[in-house]
């Protein structure tokens, strides 16, 4: 898809960090963008600041509620028009030791990071089967190539989505959609708040949003399948593959990987 004019674009959790970042550029491209997210308030908020960049709309829904996004679905297609292309970006984390962490938190964390990718996906691929062209991108994480202790459901929930996409990208080709193309991205820690307080992985530094939003936007238009920023994201399931376990292991607490979520405290929400 190399070029994006006059494409509708879908973003979930588009009040803020990564996901406005991406509406702002998707406006720049020339497409057109509904951003959703549960918080009212931020929504309304990015939606008036990226107006003036294009023609943007703003929805209100609980994408882990899965009638409310048949429902939006609905609103979406009857008041703006078929999706070409979908992110699901809404995400969230909560740093826990695994017996402490309250099980409203891991089935929230599940229920956001990989429930709602089904249910948004069955909401809108049926329209690109429609137009037999369409791109899902689908926010995983680093942490979804390598487990990361005080985050299991986390990384849980982006190890599951990376191999939605995967199933669902073959899926798609065996029934002949050759273009309606998947990408699953797989960024390390984004300074956008969801990360408070997590320490920074020896030789790595905190993402801005538009060091991973603009690969993103660059993906799309040359139809990659996955996206790892940094570049070294990329060897981690080379290393995986090559190293013991326990070496493995040993790796990660040398490097501070076993131990970067542990003082995570999030944006307290």
């Amino acid at each position: 898809m190399k070029d994006l004019r006059n494409k509708n674009v879908l973003i979930t959790g588009g009040a803020l960090g990564m996901g406005k970042s991406l509406a702002g550029l998707f406006l720049r491209e020339g497409s057109r963008v509904v951003i959703v997210d549960i918080r009212q308030g931020e929504l309304e908020k990015a939606k008036d600041e990226l107006a003036s960049l294009g023609e943007i709309v703003a929805y209100k829904c609980d994408i882990s509620d899965r009638k409310a996004v048949y429902e939006l679905a609905g609103k979406v297609e009857k008041e703006f028009g078929v999706i070409d292309i979908l992110v699901n970006n809404a995400g969230v984390v909560k740093s826990n030791p695994f017996l402490d962490k309250p099980d409203e938190v891991i089935e929230k964390t599940i229920a956001v990071n990989l429930l709602a990718h089904f249910w948004t996906m069955k909401a809108f691929l049926p329209g690109m089967i429609s137009k037999r062209a369409g791109h899902i991108v689908n926010i995983a994480s680093a942490g979804g190539l390598l487990g990361v202790p005080y985050i299991t459901d986390y990384c849980a929930s982006k190890f599951a989505v990376i191999g939605l996409t995967e199933s669902l990208r073959q899926e798609m080709k065996l029934k002949g959609y050759k273009n309606i193309k998947f990408i699953y991205v797989c960024p390390n820690t984004v300074g956008t708040g969801m990360f408070d307080g997590a320490k920074a992985v020896k030789g790595t530094k905190l993402l801005g949003p538009e060091e991973v939003t603009t690969k993103i936007i660059d993906g799309v238009k040359k139809g990659k399948s996955m996206i790892g920023v940094p570049f070294s994201v990329y060897a981690v399931p080379i290393v995986k593959g090559l190293l013991p376990i326990p070496v493995m292991d040993f790796f990660c607490r040398v490097m501070g990987i076993a131990t970067s979520s542990e003082s995570m405290t999030g944006r307290g929400e």
